[in-house]
């Protein structure tokens, strides 16, 4: 019975190419088997050649992916987790910072305004009392000392007054804020809504003044997308009412809009149409790459 080389050992040639490639006997699986005819000696040649050409593509690739350093992310192509998906969450993280770092400018400058206020009172108090112990008689130095001391605790007493008055306002200005928030979500603002068709009217003349609809269908990956930044687009802009229909469900308005293609967008100012957006229309800054582009872009 022959010997299979499948595992050889010692000095001959087979041991010794084993040792230098450990893939070897693998890629030719029916080394050491020799007889049979013609024809199934072709047979064990072309499925080793074909063995052997596929462990080399599968090397080749690893080794690639290796070097370039993308064996563990994502393929850009793989939406909405690809490389353009987290573009967009490190476009939002920067938002974030940008925005405590104008939130920590803008409590520096109150600071700067409350202690230049502070400054001016100051030495408008000194100017006022140097001006009165001038203009007396001279005559009681000690009733000059104790004018000076009550400025003093008249400006102590005053400071807080002016530091209370920018918080007031601070405080108008955030409340304001609040309310007009929770006014935009009582509205349905804020979140992107799914509505049916016999909703479209009420949602689209009520009283919130800019609406956003989009005409999507499930089986479009780009009305996945839009979803995706219409979402996020949604929480920014609190002013506009965002909502989605179904295209497929609301044939009446499909037709009287001369809905063509999906996904589109159709944005009304107080119930009037003022604009429309058809697929991606604009928004990609690569055209050989039209489904990447940023959700500012859309804003």
């Amino acid at each position: 019975m022959p010997q299979s080389n499948q595992n050889p050992t010692g000095n001959s040639k087979a041991a010794k190419f084993a040792a230098q490639n450990p893939l070897a006997p693998l890629a030719d699986p029916f080394s050491g088997i020799d007889g049979g005819d013609d024809a199934g000696a072709e047979l064990r040649n072309e499925v080793s050649n074909n063995v052997q050409e596929r462990l080399t593509k599968a090397m080749a690739e690893l080794k690639a992916k290796h070097e370039a350093g993308t064996n563990e992310r994502d393929d850009p192509d793989r939406a909405p987790t690809g490389s353009a998906y987290r573009a967009v969450y490190e476009e939002q993280k920067a938002m974030a910072m940008r925005g405590r770092a104008a939130n920590e400018q803008r409590k520096k400058e109150e600071a700067d305004r409350a202690a230049a206020m502070k400054e001016a009172a100051r030495r408008m108090r000194f100017a006022g009392g140097d001006g009165e112990n001038n203009g007396g008689d001279g005559n009681d130095d000690d009733g000059g000392s104790d004018s000076e001391g009550s400025e003093y605790d008249d400006l102590l007493d005053d400071v807080p007054d002016d530091l209370q008055a920018i918080r007031m306002a601070r405080l108008a200005q955030m409340k304001a804020a609040q309310s007009e928030r929770a006014r935009h979500i009582s509205l349905g603002h804020g979140s992107l809504r799914t509505i049916r068709e016999d909703e479209f009217l009420s949602e689209c003349t009520g009283s919130s003044r800019w609406v956003c609809v989009h005409f999507y269908s499930d089986d479009f990956q780009r009305c996945k997308i839009m979803d995706h930044h219409l979402g996020i687009v949604a929480g920014r802009h609190l002013g506009c009412k965002f909502l989605r229909m179904d295209a497929s469900k609301a044939p009446f308005f499909v037709t009287k809009f001369r809905v063509k293609s999906l996904p589109v967008l159709f944005v009304y100012d107080e119930g009037r149409e003022v604009g429309r957006l058809a697929g991606f229309d604009g928004l990609a800054r690569d055209p050989r790459k039209p489904d990447e582009w940023d959700t500012g872009r859309l804003e």
